[in-house]
């Protein structure tokens, strides 16, 4: 299991990407700069210069150094040149050893102020992907790992490399009708599809508690996305034009009793339910239209249900898991590897299904991915 999902507490999101940690030998490279500088100039005064390779050695250091280093090896540098000035001086090359000391002098030491500009706009990534995790967590709340017997695990990834948060959705929560579920996924991708997932999670996050079946909960969740597109229209100045604007969603719901799951789709991705009978793809019969379409599908909305006993799993997921391609244009089946990890509990099988992916697609998604893995467990959370 991954050190960043836990099996009680808050689920965390996925981290932003860490800087990149340089190999021991580049630390050691501007040092062996300097030293080799030495070894090709000082045999041969005015005749092969190591000047390049000083500059060279003071360029790497403001790459990977800290600036106390930076100066440090800015000083060493500039006392190597004084004594490639000196031994050219008793070459009788005095002249061109004051002016290429001179030249030696200022690019080392505007390497310094280059290393000061790689450090601030390190610590103004930092920040940025700091303010990107806290609208994460602000339009994406934390999911619990467990409610009551309930064993939820989350994976979430923006396909666009600057966003922390793209257009697909996740939530869960404990209401007096079971625990319920939705994931989805706006059309479009990246930032811009943040407003949208906001609206819609908020209104789930309510209306999970206030309504009591899942048709009715959809219904209030396409009026709440119907509404959100009709005002971002208005903000634009634009028509809101019908079918441009939608949000694909499963809503599950787990009631109290057990024995059984519900799902009622909108046009989303089928689920896939895994248990002692085998793995099993889940594809409504009527997936009906997306959120937002409402006004287009009357109804009546229904839900299916299907049997699910303890330590059964059903995994939700976004089409960026489904549409994966590899090099040959094959799509990615999550059956086998669901088939071989979910008896290992939802944890084990969201981050299971996030690394094959990768390795199908080659490691690049072009789509926004979202997992949702739960089931139910006999004895309930394990102690803290």
């Amino acid at each position: 299991m991954s050190p960043h999902r836990r099996t009680t507490g808050l689920l965390p999101h996925t981290p932003p990407p860490q800087p990149v940690t340089a190999p021991a030998w580049v630390w050691w490279l501007p040092v062996a700069l300097t030293a080799l500088a030495c070894a090709v100039d000082l045999p041969t005064p005015g005749g092969l210069s190591g000047d390049g390779l000083l500059i060279l050695s003071s360029m790497t250091a403001a790459c990977v150094h800290p600036l106390r280093r930076t100066v440090l090896l800015a000083l060493l540098n500039t006392a190597v040149g004084l004594l490639f000035l000196f031994a050219r001086h008793l070459a009788s090359d005095g002249d061109h050893a004051v002016v290429d000391f001179c030249a030696l002098l200022v690019l080392v030491w505007a390497t310094v102020p280059l290393c000061r500009l790689r450090l601030l706009l390190d610590r103004r990534l930092r920040d940025t992907w700091q303010a990107a995790e806290y609208a994460q967590r602000a339009v994406l709340p934390p999911v619990r790992a467990w409610f009551g017997r309930t064993w939820i695990a989350v994976r979430y990834e923006a396909a666009a490399h600057a966003a922390a948060v793209g257009g697909d959705l996740y939530a869960a929560e404990q209401t007096p009708y079971g625990v319920r579920l939705l994931i989805g996924d706006v059309r479009g991708k990246g930032p811009d599809a943040i407003p949208a997932v906001a609206a819609l999670v908020g209104c789930f996050r309510e209306a999970a508690h206030h309504t009591s079946t899942l048709p009715l909960l959809a219904r209030h969740l396409d009026e709440a996305v119907a509404r959100h597109i009709r005002e971002a229209a208005l903000v634009r100045g634009a028509d809101a034009t019908p079918g441009e604007q939608f949000i694909t969603a499963t809503v599950v719901e787990l009631p109290p009793g057990g024995g059984e799951v519900r799902l009622l789709s909108r046009g989303h991705c089928p689920a896939f339910l895994a248990s002692e009978e085998g793995v099993h793809r889940w594809e409504p019969a009527d997936p009906g239209l997306p959120l937002g379409l409402g006004d287009l599908d009357p109804g009546p909305w229904g839900h299916e249900c299907r049997p699910f006993a303890p330590g059964d799993l059903l995994l939700l997921c976004t089409d960026g898991l489904l549409e994966a391609r590899d090099a040959h244009g094959v799509f990615y089946s999550p059956e086998p590897g669901l088939r071989d990890s979910w008896r290992a509990g939802p944890p084990t099988v969201v981050e299971r299904q996030a690394r094959l992916v990768h390795r199908h697609a080659g490691g690049v998604l072009a789509d926004d991915l979202a997992l949702i893995a739960l089931t139910v467990s006999e004895t309930g959370p394990p102690p803290p």
